[in-house]
């Protein structure tokens, strides 16, 4: 969904735009455009941000993105900023596939290269009580009572000052922008660290950033845009309580973006068609689908051992306990690896479940590879197994990272039957789909394959890598973002005069 002042649009390949009824002038000779990238996770290790701010550097743009620390992977090329993990402390908001914390608990870790925006901490009756101490005394009982307070008194008054705030926003959607403040501190610390920046458009990426983007766009005078990496209301909306505390903010936050957003875009088709209908929009938002950059990987056979790849986020609902049960019952000659990040306790219980069942011989557990290697490093394998639970009207349009990057690598697929994937495995005849995730179910799809029917889908691939990628996806985000800067800077122009 693209809106502007005046029509226009952009050559990908000369960096010209062509206003209506207006002469033609490069890039060059003017400024440099300059897009902001705001993200609630650690942006070198986020796949899709990662591409956007390579594209509009590679046109010629000047890009900054401000995220979390704790990334793993070498920086980009261009400006990537992250908050200081230091005075970052985690709290309930989140989304997607930028944590391995269950439903959106980000917690951060101190990364390369990191500009720390400074603490934002309101003074409060506990510090007013330490300075009536002796100084040398203060480390002290802030520390005991600190602790003590931590896991008894502040966690009650938290939640009812968050179940204050959710109430009132039943009462009034308006009060949501206000709540978003009080669910997590470091939104507010990204917002002081990308505000010590200019930019012609702020993008935010996922419902967590589109607060922040809206208030650097009003005070800077320039237009945002809005991509959403999942469905943002149905997240976790098999989740009760989450549907009663989170949905309403999160619908509010949503519903008041897209509004005065230039640009709206999203990842599947099922979650722009959903968008349309929830929010009434006049015109559905932009598809721009998770497709890694192209790489040519050659055809490789499989060999003796067919090695079976889960990679991604490991954490809790993404069906990989299914996928362990089920390497009892599949063929001797398949091995599975999980690769990916996970919180330390998830990856220990996954661990012992593995040494339980006695499949310590066929199962991997493999740590995350730095997201610019991921494709390189699924080409070694066979077959990319994806057996996402459909619980969730999210789950059911997800379009994930994971599926194109499977295919970029050549390996045949092995995914949850479901609408957005489905559709793309059969339209390229990549591999099987899994009808229910059940051990029983996955295993009846693994063992579906053999060696040669296997190979076939795994040149296939590499066939359809060739049109499932961001080179062949990236123009469309590109004409919409300099179609919304030009229609703004022309709509100043008009003003000034």
């Amino acid at each position: 969904m693209v809106r502007c002042a005046q029509m226009a649009s952009v050559c990908a390949g000369c960096d010209l735009v062509f206003l209506e009824g207006a002469s033609i002038m490069p890039f060059s000779a003017a400024r440099r455009q300059r897009i902001g990238l705001i993200c609630f996770s650690a942006i070198p290790d986020d796949p899709r941000v990662r591409r956007q701010g390579d594209l509009f550097h590679s046109r010629g743009w000047d890009v900054v993105a401000v995220g979390l620390p704790g990334a793993r992977s070498q920086q980009p090329p261009w400006q990537c900023l992250a908050i200081d993990a230091a005075v970052g402390r985690a709290g309930p908001a989140g989304g997607g596939d930028a944590s391995a914390a269950p439903e959106g608990m980000i917690a951060g870790a101190p990364g390369d290269h990191v500009e720390a925006a400074a603490p934002l901490r309101a003074p409060d009756a506990f510090d007013q009580v330490l300075r009536l101490l002796p100084t040398r005394w203060r480390p002290a009982v802030r520390a005991l009572a600190g602790r003590a307070l931590r896991r008894t008194i502040f966690p009650v008054l938290r939640r009812a000052v968050r179940a204050k705030d959710v109430a009132r926003v039943y009462v009034d959607a308006r009060h949501a922008d206000a709540t978003y403040w009080t669910l997590n501190d470091r939104f507010a610390r990204l917002y002081e660290l990308a505000s010590r920046q200019q930019a012609d458009i702020w993008l935010a990426n996922d419902w967590t950033a589109l607060p922040i983007v809206r208030r650097l766009a009003s005070e800077q005078g320039v237009p945002y845009a809005y991509d959403t990496h999942e469905l943002a209301v149905d997240e976790y909306a098999h989740r009760l309580l989450w549907r009663l505390t989170q949905r309403p903010v999160i619908a509010a936050i949503e519903r008041e973006g897209i509004a005065g957003s230039a640009v709206t875009s999203c990842v599947s088709q099922g979650i722009a068609d959903r968008l349309h209908e929830l929010y009434r929009l006049p015109e559905k938002p932009l598809l721009i689908r998770n497709m890694p950059h192209f790489e040519i990987h050659p055809y490789r056979p499989s060999g003796e051992a067919i090695r079976v790849l889960y990679h991604g986020v490991v954490n809790v609902g993404r069906g990989l306990e299914a996928c362990i049960d089920s390497v009892a019952l599949w063929r001797p000659e398949f091995r599975l690896t999980i690769r990916g990040p996970g919180p330390a306790e998830y990856l220990e219980a996954l661990a012992a479940r593995i040494r339980a069942a006695g499949l310590g011989d066929r199962i991997v557990l493999a740590p995350p590879v730095p997201m610019i290697d991921l494709v390189k490093e699924a080409a070694h394998f066979d077959v990319g197994l994806f057996a996402l639970p459909g619980h969730s009207e999210q789950n059911v349009h997800v379009l994930p990272n994971k599926f194109f990057e499977y295919t970029m690598a050549g390996l045949a697929l092995c995914v949850s039957d479901l609408p957005e994937m489905t559709a793309l495995l059969r339209q390229h005849d990549l591999g099987r789909s899994i009808p229910d995730v059940t051990p029983q179910a996955i295993a009846a799809a693994v063992n579906g394959f053999d060696r040669a029917s296997i190979d076939v889908y795994k040149r296939r691939a590499l066939e359809a890598a060739k049109v499932l990628n961001w080179e062949a996806e990236a123009d469309r985000l590109f004409a919409a973002i300099g179609q919304a800067v030009a229609g703004a800077a022309e709509a100043r122009g008009f003003a000034a005069q």
